[in-house]
């Protein structure tokens, strides 16, 4: 049979129902008057022992008492349920029946007191009508914390999609570059493996990338200042006054008279230079992830 849902009886759902639902019962019997107590001690000898005066406190000291029974008798069902769910899961109608069970032993418990303030019915009558009252008290605030469980519940698991869908989001966003014109308008997204360099040309940059295993390039309308700075963060860096080149993808650095160059291993691609501004940085960064 299918199993109900841990968070139904996990401890602080059971805590919160061992609470309220007693606090909700004892409005509602204060409010509704579900038992008959205008039989209670017609003739006062309950009063003259408790040396209460008034009939209205011991009506409310019965009531408070079956309050106090019945929240008695939930914890105890509570926790042999979270020791027997410690091994085993729990069916929908195994549940049923232990909260059916729940609700048999307090009607008879209250059908116990009922005996002592209406004993003109039957044993059977009073445990029909106790078990019938206590059916629709305890109806309203389990349904309600059902309720309240389950959405509880629905708001963590959206919480949490809406977590990983943010660090999915912010995956795919580190996992390509995006290259803005002037205007603030998207051209470019490329995945960030297959980012090249981008070479200044003017009031224009030129974007070599790969696609399709051949490099490929794209004019867009902006300055090289501007694009390295929306790089600043990833490893494509500056390394020239006119270049900005993606070092995961440099395979060999180059010193000549002319200066210092990188290669980046792809046929059709030239040679990045490395001006003296950038060097020390572009070394030290190369010599550091080198493994």
């Amino acid at each position: 049979m299918k199993p109900i849902p841990q968070f139904i009886y996990k401890r602080s759902n059971q805590i919160a129902m061992i609470i309220f639902v007693p606090i909700f019962a004892l409005l509602f019997i204060t409010i509704y008057s579900p038992f008959d107590f205008d039989n209670v001690d017609p003739q006062g000898k309950l009063l003259s022992l408790l040396n209460i005066r008034s009939r209205e406190l011991m009506v409310q000291l019965i009531t408070l008492g079956l309050i106090l029974v019945g929240m008695a008798v939930a914890a105890v069902s509570r926790w042999l349920m979270a020791v027997y769910t410690k091994r085993r899961q729990i069916s929908y109608v195994a549940y049923i029946a232990w909260i059916a069970c729940e609700v048999l032993v307090m009607a008879a418990l209250f059908t116990a007191a009922s005996v002592f303030t209406d004993t003109d019915k039957s044993v059977v009558t009073l445990f029909r009508n106790s078990l019938f009252k206590t059916f629709f008290i305890l109806l309203i605030p389990y349904t309600m914390c059902y309720i309240f469980f389950i959405w509880q519940e629905r708001v963590a698991q959206l919480r949490i999609l809406t977590q990983r869908m943010a660090e999915d989001e912010t995956l795919l966003q580190n996992a390509y570059v995006q290259i803005y014109d002037d205007k603030g308008d998207m051209r470019l997204s490329i995945r960030r493996e297959n980012l090249l360099f981008i070479e200044s040309a003017d009031n224009y940059v030129c974007v070599w990338y790969i696609n399709n295993n051949e490099p490929k390039k794209v004019m867009v309308r902006n300055t090289l200042k501007h694009i390295a700075e929306h790089l600043d963060a990833t490893h494509i860096r500056r390394c020239h006054r006119s270049y900005v080149v993606n070092l995961d993808l440099v395979k060999v650095l180059r010193r000549e008279r002319e200066g210092v160059f990188v290669e980046l291993g792809i046929a059709g691609v030239p040679d990045i230079p490395i001006s003296k501004t950038y060097s020390e940085n572009i070394q030290a960064w190369l010599m550091s992830n080198s493994d």
